[in-house]
This record gives C-alpha cells, structure tokens and sequence, in this order.
C-alpha cells in the first residue's frame, strides 16, 4: 500500500513538475494575447471613441459630414495590446525590467535553464534562448508560412486556368494576391536566416551560442505574433460597404495612396509586416554580432565557410533596408488612422496634399489647407527596401550552393575570394538599383539612365559566383545526392531569373514589359527556382545535423523532379505569356491568352504536388527516418565535426581552427583529431 502511494505521490509531482513549465509558455502568451487585443479593441471603441464623440459628430480633417469611425482606432489598438500581451505572457519582457531596474543579472544555472535544460520537448513551446531551439522553431513556422503562401498560390492559379472570373470574386482574387505575396516575401526572408542561422552558423563558426540568446528568442517571438496578426486579414471588413467582402487589395507592394483607399484589412496586414520586420532586424544585428565577436580561435574571416558569408550579407541588407519599409507603414496607419498626409491618394508625384477642413469643431469649414504628402514617397520608401529585399533572400542561397559544390564535387572550392567579393560586390549594388521599378512612374526621368547602369552593372559580381560554381563543378567527382540536385538546379533557375532581369532593367524594354506577366515571371525564377528551391535543398542537406534523421532519398528525387519540372514548364510559358502582353494582377483576361495559362496552372499543380511530398518526406524522415551519423556527407566544416543530437553548449571545448573548410584533396592535417583531410579541427 505504501508502495502504490509513493508511485501515486511520484507521479504527480513530476505530471506537476512539467505543467508547471508552461508557466510562462507560448500557451500563457497566447491567453493574454487574447485578452489583450479585446482590451485594446474594446478600449477604443467602447470607452475612449463615444468620449471624444459626444457633442461634435464629426471628424477634423476629413470631408464635411463625416462621423466619427474608430473602428479602424480599435483594430490598430487591439493589435498593438494583443502583441503586448504575447510578449508578458511568453516571459520575453522579464528580463528587460530586471536590467532596468538594476537587478542581479542571471547566473550561469539561470541561463541554462532559459535554455531549456533538460525541459524536454516542452523547451520548443517556450521562450527559449538556445539557438539550436530557435532555429528549429524557425524551421516550423517558416515551413507553415511556405505552405499557406501555397495554398494561396494555388488558388490564383486556379482562379486563372481559364478566362472569365469563375472561382472568386475579384476583391476577393485582389487580397488573395496581396497576402501571397507578402506571406511568401516575409517567409522567404526568414527562411536561411532563421532555421539555419540560428542552428547551424554559431556552430560554424566554433561559438557556443549567439552573441545576444535571449534577442534571438525575442526575434521568433516577433515574428510569431505577426503571423498570428496576419492571420485576421480576410476576416476584417467581411461583408461591410467598402470592405469589398473583406481583406486587402492593393497588391504586395501597399503602395500608399492604394493603403489609403482599401478595405480595413490594411490594419492587420500592416501591423503584422512591422512586427515581423522587427523580427528581421533583431536577427540581422545578433547574427552580424555573433560573426564579427565569436568566432573561435583561427577562424578568421578567410577560413568562414561560404554559408557564413551569405548569411553576413543578408543580415547586413535586412538590418539597413527593412526599416525603410516599416517606416513606410508606420505612415501609412497614421495616414488610415489618424488622417496625417504623408500619402495623399488625390494626389499624385510632387503635388502637395490638402484636405478639406469640415464643420465642427474646427475653424476655417469648407477651406483647404497644405498638410504636404507625396505620393511618389510611399513607392521609394519601398522599393529602397524591395530591391535588397531580393538580395536578401537569394544571398544565403548563394553562399549555400558554394558551400555544398566542394562537398559533392570533392574537390576545393574554385575561387574561395572571389566568391567573397561576388557575394559582397551584390550587398553593396544592391542598395543602388532600386528606382527601376519606378521607370514608368515619371518619377525623376534623368535618373534612368543611372539606374539602368547600375541594375546591369549587378549582373557582374553575381557572374562571379556563378564563376565560382561551375568552376568547382569542373572536373569534380560529383555525388549525385538531392541537395547536390537542388544546388545545380538553383544555378539554372538563377540563371533564367538573372538574365530575364537584365531587359527589366533596360529602360525601353521595361516600359513594355513592366506590370506584365513577364516580370512575375521573372522574379519566380529568382525567388522560387532560386531562393526557395536552394532552402529546400538545404534542409535536406542539414536535416541529419538538426533532427538526428536522414531524409528519404527516393522520396527526395522525385519530389525534386516533379518541382523542376513543374515549376520551369509553368514559368516559362508565364514568360511567354508576358511577352504576348498579358498584365498581372488581373482575375480575368483576354482569352487569346488561355493556352498559355491553362499550362501554367496545370504544372503549377504539379508543383504544389511535389513540394507536398517534399514535406511529406521531412515528416515522416523527422519521426521514423534512418538515424543519421555525425558527418553523412564527409564534411569538413565545423558543424560535422560534432556528436548528433548537438550538445547543448555545442562543444566541450572551443575549437582551435587549423584549416579552411573546402580542403579537400589535400594531405592530412598534422594534429587533425579526426584524421580527415584538411579538416577543421574541433578541440
């Protein structure tokens, strides 16, 4: 009888022990979030708008006879207290108050369990300061961006497989386009810098962590609140005048004068693109922090892996382009909200905004003031942002093909500076193409030829890490595996979106193709053929590493050819149809054009289909797949050269690094521990 007590007793103290370690948790954060967007909605609209409404009736500033409307007040508080309520409720703020009140800084034993020490699988639902964790999240919920950004995709294509708008309304079709694309930009951002420069750099590099753990936790956070933002998009505005059945219909680019004139689903859709550039930048800083402070001894910048590059590169970009962006759509919610001028849609390029002024209470009724605005500010603000955004994306795609060449093609990496100085040429171009997206604007005409030159002039360092690649492939030994696949099919995508990009960025030319399918075209070739296929190629690569699991390797293939396959026939006649003239953007068209877009939506099924097995094989890989050894591929980087699972503070002693990382092919490293070739030692 004791017995069965004691076992009773036991058991309760440990079903105890982890309920409790879900106070706080991303389940306590939910909960206040929650409450807190009914608080701050509810606030505005109940208490803080009858207030201020009572004895007036109408607005100051707007047209005369309007009445007050803090609908819009409501939501935009709502989401600011929801976001704030998600952060007390994951713990993300705590330690932010024990430095501003001076507090005892936490000790080693309180660092580790912010780590997720022996907290099991619950460490994932937690803020949790380990990289290994963060970039696992990452992984999670930028797979799930990808897949809904898919779904909307699939529902564009489907709307366009024949003429004739059948399968939405076109308000509808609009939003559908906006939050796909957005949704798809905010992924594939996240996509290299979150899974694997949180996991895998700091280890590449022989650090221990990154430099700030508890900002890296802090960035995941954002950027899981702003997907959960982004989620109230299409139900905003459902079935009110003006709300055109709900959402947003401006297109990704929420150019403002389109931001001010849409339905209130630009409210959820703005917020929620701030809150995940903040995510963006937080990275960006930590990860420059981490490569520039930590490295360990004998890495220096010349023996960084090719990866490590890439992911410089970006975060460089995204810690200096996103702010131009959030900048843009803080504005244009006060320009919604509060009814500023920044960006007037009754005016256009240079003009200067006015509103008319109406009855009470303000002085001067029926009179126009000056309040300023542009309307050509809202493109440039974005754009600034929208073209390293590109880069951004396709860099660690970059430096993640020049780091798999060597290891399948066994053999060096051919032109390891050059490389480098491709890589960093695109960061600092990319700062000065980004007005040739506004050659059909009319805005400053005498600058395009400037930005013509230096558009094509971007062409040369990214020619040298296409140098860099078909060097290393020559004459190598070349293993065949699906991230080699990808890595070579990422060459031949690039290669199509790079040289589609060069008559965009000619001035005559662009005027015709500009706001076509051609350009759609276009950039899918960079962002899916290039970007997003090298992400898949690179779970595939460190998916041993990061789960214990081998991916399966048919499964792999085929997934790989239905992708290629589906996604070049798809585009390539996108690309023809563009040249015929057809527009993007449109739920309808002219049914000269069918044959070409009936093709396009039938391969882009096919697509959807492979990436669907693609992720099929991650799941079922990541729960019953081969167990992986520590270094399946024979490389030679850091990140090989530890146990799997990872330890949790990665090394027991920091590594001193002997050698670089592509030395294949070269004699023993005296004193290597491992006895591999050229290998980096870990000591």
């Amino acid at each position: 009888m004791a017995t069965a007590t004691a076992g009773a007793e036991s058991t309760t103290t440990r079903t105890g022990f982890q309920v409790s370690k879900l106070f706080p948790s991303y389940l306590t954060g939910a909960i206040l979030a929650v409450v807190g967007y009914f608080a701050g909605y509810y606030l505005i609209k109940s208490f803080v708008g009858p207030h201020l409404l009572a004895g007036t009736g109408t607005v100051p500033g707007n047209e005369p006879g309007d009445t007050y409307n803090f609908t819009e007040q409501a939501l935009l508080w709502g989401f600011i207290f929801m976001a704030a309520g998600w952060f007390i409720g994951v713990g993300a703020l705590k330690y932010v108050f024990t430095w501003l009140l001076g507090m005892k800084d936490p000790d080693h034993a309180e660092e580790m369990k912010l780590a997720g020490k022996d907290d099991g699988w619950i460490r994932y639902f937690r803020f949790t300061t380990d990289h290994k964790v963060v970039g696992i999240q990452y992984l999670v919920l930028v797979s799930l961006m990808l897949a809904v950004g898919g779904l909307l995709a699939m529902m564009i294509r489907t709307e366009l497989i024949f003429p004739g708008a059948r399968a939405f309304p076109t308000e509808t079709y609009n939003t559908i386009v906006t939050m796909h694309g957005l949704l798809m930009i905010m992924a594939t951002i996240s996509m290299f810098i979150g899974p694997f420069g949180n996991f895998i750099v700091p280890i590449m590099i022989g650090a221990r962590d990154m430099a700030f753990p508890r900002l890296n936790a802090l960035s995941f956070a954002f950027l899981l609140i702003s997907m959960a933002i982004f989620a109230f998009i299409p139900f905003v505005d459902m079935g009110q005048a003006g709300g055109a059945g709900g959402g947003v219909q401006t297109g990704w680019t929420l150019y403002g004068p389109l931001a001010d004139q849409t339905g209130s689903g630009i409210i959820p859709l703005a917020v929620s693109v701030i809150l995940a550039g903040v995510s963006s930048m937080l990275g960006a800083v930590n990860l420059i922090t981490t490569v520039m402070a930590m490295r360990a001894p004998g890495m220096t910048y010349t023996r960084l892996p090719m990866f490590v590059w890439g992911i410089i590169a970006s975060a460089i970009l995204s810690a200096l382009a996103t702010s131009s962006f959030t900048v843009d759509l803080v504005m244009i919610l006060l320009d919604r909200v509060y009814k500023t001028g920044f960006f007037i849609a009754s005016t256009g390029g240079n003009a200067t905004g006015v509103y008319l002024i109406g009855s009470n209470p303000m002085p001067g009724n029926g009179q126009t003031i000056p309040i300023g605005g542009n309307a050509w500010l809202s493109q440039n603000l974005f754009w600034f942002f929208g073209h390293p955004e590109v880069y951004l994306i396709v860099l660690p795609a970059f430096g993640w093909v020049m780091e798999v060449l060597p290891v399948f093609a066994r053999k060096p990496l051919f032109g390891y500076k050059t490389g480098i100085l491709g890589i960093m040429g695109v960061t600092v171009l990319s700062f000065l193409v980004w007005m040739h997206h506004e050659f059909v604007s009319g805005f400053l005409p005498e600058l395009r030829g400037f930005y013509m030159a230096t558009t094509e002039m971007i062409s040369i360092p990214t020619g040298l890490v296409f140098l860099v690649a078909i060097g290393t492939l020559w004459r190598g030994k070349l293993w065949m595996t699906v991230p080699m696949l990808f890595a070579l099919s990422f060459v031949w995508n690039f290669l199509i979106g790079g040289l589609t990009g060069v008559y965009l960025s000619d001035v005559p030319a662009d005027i015709q193709l500009h706001g076509g399918m051609f350009v759609t075209a276009h950039f899918h070739f960079t962002f899916v053929g290039g970007a997003l296929f090298g992400f898949f190629g690179a779970v595939y690569y460190w998916m041993p590493k990061m789960t214990g699991r081998m991916m399966d390797e048919r499964l792999g293939q085929i997934a790989f050819w239905g992708m290629n396959i589906g996604f070049n026939v798809a585009f390539l006649s996108m690309l023809y149809v563009g040249l015929q003239g057809m527009p993007r953007r449109v739920a309808d068209y002219d049914p000269a054009f069918a044959t070409a877009n009936f093709i396009t939506s039938i391969f882009a099924y096919l697509l959807a289909a492979s990436i669907v097995l693609y992720f099929y094989n991650i799941i079922v890989s990541w729960i019953a797949g081969e167990k992986a050894e520590a270094n399946p591929w024979g490389a030679k980087t850091l990140e090989w050269q530890i146990p799997t699972p990872v330890p949790l503070e990665n090394f027991e002693e920091i590594p001193v690094v002997t050698s670089g990382p592509y030395d294949y092919g070269e004699p023993v490293t005296a004193g290597s521990s491992t006895g591999a070739p050229g290998v980096q030692v870990a000591g």
